[in-house]
């Protein structure tokens, strides 16, 4: 594939696979093809479950979607608020436990979402909120105030106790339909549905 485009190197590109759609049965895909050497994505992801699971599997990146999906589609539908932390938390988890694999945030609808990312490992931004941003001044001190990556703005991290999941699938299923009260397994079922549409 990449003799077509000799300027690409194959360490560059990723398959992306969305993890809340597939959830197990997507990242295990993720883990194959790592084994195969192909860079994978695992997307739409929800929950530091997920988040946990892909990096066992050996994904080289990650995006948390910070709102639900159904929130670019209708704008009459409220999702309660960005789950902004997920990135965060993801990242901290990372670090602490040595593993490779990075945060690319994604689904912010906010220049406010967006400076309390900063520091995030890489963002996906829509063109429209792009162009708002580089129309937006911020200053290093605005950035600091919002942002959850500046030590003062840290969420309160748990007890960082390592999950290990890849050989687990029953532990990891029961543990990712009581996260967040069972939130990530409604937010699973809304992806589902939105694909079949």
């Amino acid at each position: 594939m990449t003799e077509d485009y000799p300027e690409v190197s194959f360490e560059e590109l990723a398959v992306e696979i969305a993890a809340s759609v597939a959830t197990w049965e997507g990242l295990q895909a993720c883990r194959e093809l790592t084994a195969l050497g192909i860079n994978t994505l695992a997307t739409t992801l929800y929950t530091m479950e997920q988040a946990i699971l892909a990096a066992e599997c050996g994904c080289k990146y990650i995006a948390p979607f910070v709102h639900e999906l159904k929130s670019f589609f209708d704008e009459s539908y409220d999702d309660g608020g960005a789950n902004l932390a997920l990135c965060f938390e993801a990242q901290q988890y990372y670090k602490q436990y040595s593993y490779s694999t990075r945060v690319k945030a994604a689904g912010l609808l906010s220049v406010t979402e967006a400076k309390t990312l900063a520091g995030v490992d890489s963002v996906t931004v829509a063109p429209d909120l792009l162009r708002t941003l580089a129309s937006t001044e911020a200053t290093e001190e605005d950035i600091d105030k919002l942002s959850l990556f500046t030590k003062a703005n840290h969420p309160k991290e748990g007890e960082g106790k390592r999950q290990m999941y890849v050989e687990e699938e029953a532990a990891w299923k029961e543990a990712f339909a009581k996260a967040y009260n069972g939130k990530g397994q409604w937010k699973t079922d809304e992806v589902r549905s939105l694909a079949l549409v």
